[in-house]
This record gives C-alpha cells, sequence and structure tokens, in this order.
C-alpha cells in the first residue's frame, strides 16, 4: 500500500461519510474485539490517514512504515465493505 492509493481510499471513505451512508449500519468489530460504530469509525480512519499524510511531509527521511499503512488501509476497506453490503442488502429489498 503505497500513500497515493490510501489517498484514493480516503476520496472515497470521505463521500461515503458526506453522503451519510455509515448512519444506521452495524457498529464495526476492530481488532482485539472492540466495537464501534460505523461513522465514528470512519471518522478516526480519515482523521488516521491525515496523520499519515502530515507526518510523511514532515517527517522526509522517517515516511510512515508499509505496516501503519496496510492497517489503515484495511480499516478503510472493512468501513467500505460495509457500506457496499448495506446497498445490496437494500438493493435487494
Amino acid at each position: 500500500m503505497d500513500s497515493p492509493e490510501l489517498d484514493a481510499l480516503a476520496v472515497v471513505l470521505y463521500a461515503r461519510l458526506r453522503s451519510g451512508a455509515f448512519r444506521g449500519l452495524p457498529p464495526v468489530t476492530l481488532d482485539g474485539g472492540n466495537v464501534m460504530d460505523a461513522e465514528r469509525m470512519a471518522r478516526i480512519v480519515l482523521a488516521d490517514i491525515e496523520d499519515i499524510r502530515e507526518w510523511d511531509r514532515t517527517h522526509l527521511m522517517h515516511p510512515t512504515g508499509e505496516q501503519r499503512l496496510a492497517a489503515v488501509a484495511t480499516h478503510a476497506w472493512q468501513l467500505l465493505r460495509l457500506v457496499d453490503e448495506d446497498e445490496r442488502d437494500t438493493d435487494a429489498k
């Protein structure tokens, strides 16, 4: 995962957040079994992506590690799949 891919995920995530796509979805289960509201999780993932951008701008010699990029991307994909599943369920009704 690289920063441009993460930026692309952020654009989609932000658009879904603005459209209200996360409202009313079931909670998201995180690593370690913690559960969180999907909309709140989307906001946290977007904040993480912005933090990564800022870190990489100000710490050129120590860019964000691949492991953190992958973890944030995994959470973004988890949320987007949740929205996609909800849209499929709504279409089927």
